[in-house]
């Protein structure tokens, strides 16, 4: 598994009389340069990197290594806009879908309205409050026609790149670049210096990738036994800096044991069979911040074996917006505890919800190793959610746009390996519905509870819950009983949702007993 760490780089005076930054700022702006550059030949003239490899390193004076860095820095930015295209057309793809439906709806509100309006007499107060809403509806109605033209124009730009292979990249942000539009909302004083701070963002970082056939993992930057990190200097510059450029005394304040260990060899075998002496491959990437340079390190660690099992019973993990609920069953799928930990999602910045999510996580995978049992969590996918948000009401929008899926699911596979516990996604079909009205009131659980039970409760692959046929809730009138158990909760599910607010559904299934 791969990990990075980080530490801070102290300025150290050369021998030329200038300090270490001056040659991190001076390459970092080089190394810029020749990452456009290389986009250039590459993705816009489409010439193939082996082709141009050895003249790029001739005319621009460096090595191998260091044009492997550079384009695989690319390859990963480039990697992350064709990703990133997909998405968003299947975003607008949705979202269209999604405003011509509102666009249908609104026009047979206002259809209604037109004729409601001809049978009534004007200046009365039913005349004015029907035109009123009928102005309102023709408003809603004229702006998601502009939107729906503009959502389209959006998709075909993109899918007409997707068609041509064009990639379009723009390097330093496009939010910064648009800065220089808007100088003084933006706090800049001139043009100026708004390039000034776009030239220091697009050279604000470098790449200096490792091989394991190489010493201490990476020819071009080593961390020795000393706890040295000894920097190549590119070929170009070696008359001002000299050849290495030498940064003593580094410590990493977490993961030191793990670069330690990245300093010892093995031996191994090449592919004719001969034996060799290997490293582990260190990669580094210098970024410049406010305070100075610091020093990312990605070290391929070794995880520990899966120390949890599901034989004792599961763990299961209901996010929802602002809290997890946790529901821990026995081998037989029976609760045997419950409990919420507050996770505060409004109103923060996303490192504030990700620093929440990781105490809590935390928390969660430390108990689980206790307990010796593995973490359920649901499969979940709120793309399209997130693309018809608009659509939706307020408090909806809110809530789903908080929800931090993906990366809960990223924080707690990364805890779970660290510490030996074992993560199992299961589908999500209907674990509310079922665990609220099959568990809540039996076992005394909240509604959240209920939900993180059934999550548990599908680790163990039992058979689809059967429905309770003599609940309080009022079941569909179209009912059939004849059909699986699995349509029988569809129809459930969408009956409830359509007669029943979800507080006053929770409050008649509180005395479902």
């Amino acid at each position: 598994m791969l990990q990075t760490y980080q530490t801070k780089l102290r300025r150290i005076q050369l021998n030329n009389g200038q300090c270490s930054e001056s040659y991190l700022d001076v390459f970092g702006r080089f190394f810029g340069f020749l990452e456009r550059r290389l986009f250039y030949l590459l993705y816009v003239k489409k010439q193939s990197a082996g082709s141009i490899k050895s003249n790029f390193c001739k005319i621009y004076q460096i090595t191998s290594r260091q044009y492997n860095s550079i384009r695989i820095q690319l390859e990963g930015k480039i990697s992350s806009v064709l990703e990133v295209r997909t998405l968003q057309i299947e975003n607008l793809t949705q979202n269209i879908r999604d405003i011509q439906k509102t666009i249908q709806h609104k026009t047979s509100q206002k259809e209604k309205l037109w004729i409601k309006i001809s049978h009534l007499k004007q200046n009365d107060s039913p005349f004015i409050k029907t035109s009123k809403k009928y102005k309102n509806i023709k408003f809603v109605l004229h702006q998601k026609k502009r939107k729906l033209r503009n959502v389209q124009q959006k998709l075909k730009k993109l899918e007409s790149d997707e068609q041509a292979q064009i990639v379009r990249i723009c390097f330093g942000s496009k939010k910064l670049f648009h800065q220089q539009f808007h100088l003084e909302e933006n706090g800049l004083n001139n043009h100026e210096e708004w390039r000034i701070r776009w030239e220091k963002t697009r050279s604000s970082q470098f790449l200096v990738v490792g091989s394991k056939d190489e010493s201490f993992g990476n020819q071009n930057c080593t961390y020795n036994g000393e706890n040295e990190i000894r920097l190549r200097v590119a070929n170009r510059f070696e008359s001002e800096y000299g050849k290495y450029i030498t940064f003593p005394q580094v410590t990493f304040p977490y993961g030191q044991e793990m670069m330690d260990l990245a300093k010892t060899s093995f031996i191994g075998y090449t592919k004719g069979g001969k034996k060799q002496k290997y490293f582990k491959s260190v990669t580094y990437r210098f970024i410049r911040k406010e305070k100075g340079w610091y020093l990312n390190a990605t070290v391929d660690t070794e995880m520990p074996p899966v120390l949890t099992t599901g034989l004792g019973g599961y763990m299961g993990i209901d996010l929802n917006a602002g809290f997890l609920s946790i529901c821990e069953v026995d081998r037989n799928g029976n609760p045997i505890k419950e409990w919420k930990l507050v996770v505060p999602m409004y109103d923060r910045h996303q490192h504030q919800v990700e620093a929440a999510l990781q105490d809590a996580i935390k928390q969660v995978v430390e108990y689980a190793k206790k307990a010796g049992k593995h973490v359920v969590i649901e499969k979940l996918n709120f793309t399209k959610k997130k693309a018809s948000l608009r659509e939706e009401s307020k408090k909806k929008a809110r809530m789903l746009s908080g929800f931090a899926y993906s990366k809960f699911k990223r924080i707690l596979e990364s805890r779970a390996k660290k510490l030996g516990v074992g993560v199992k996604i299961v589908n999500p079909a209907y674990t509310s519905q079922i665990g609220q009205m099959k568990f809540m009131a039996r076992y005394g659980l909240s509604s959240h509870a209920s939900a993180a039970c059934m999550i548990a409760r599908k680790a163990f692959y039992f058979k689809m819950e059967k429905p309770k046929y003599d609940t309080v809730l009022q079941l569909p009138k179209k009912f059939d009983k004849e059909k699986s158990n699995f349509s029988k909760w569809v129809s459930i599910t969408k009956s409830t949702k359509k007669n029943y607010l979800f507080h006053d559904k929770i409050e008649i299934l509180k005395a479902d007993i």
